[in-house]
Formats: structure tokens, C-alpha cells, sequence
């Protein structure tokens, strides 16, 4: 199978396609260096419930596992 001949005209759009994904490195690994950050630091906190002690979400107005009410 022959290969096809290289068109300069796709080489910026190569170049702007690796440059976002550069960009989108940098970002996803500011973010995750972050958050290890946080946690580290303790500043991430796990609610749990009174009733059973278990970790709990806060999305809910009683606790998933015992039905304690928040």
C-alpha cells in the first residue's frame, strides 16, 4: 500500500491539536496536584452519620446504610 504524500497544509492544524493537549496535561495535573494536596493537608473532610459512624453522603437527608435522619 503506498503511502500518502505529506500535505503542509494540515502541519498548523497538528501543531494546534498537540498544543491543546498539551494544555490539557498541564490542566488535569494542576487539578489532580491539588486535590493530593488537599487530602494531605486534611482539609478534605468525610461526613458521616451520628447514628452509625459509617461514612455518609450529604446529598441525602438520611443516612443511606442506617436511615438515621441527618
Amino acid at each position: 500500500m503506498a503511502r500518502p504524500e505529506w500535505d503542509h497544509a494540515h502541519v498548523p492544524d497538528a501543531l494546534l491539536r498537540d498544543g491543546l493537549e498539551v494544555l490539557f496535561v498541564v490542566a488535569v495535573g494542576g487539578m489532580l496536584w491539588a486535590a493530593v494536596r488537599r487530602v494531605r493537608a486534611g482539609s478534605v473532610v468525610v461526613p458521616t452519620c451520628a447514628a452509625c459512624g459509617r461514612p455518609t453522603s450529604r446529598a441525602y437527608p438520611a443516612c443511606t446504610r442506617c436511615g438515621a435522619p441527618r
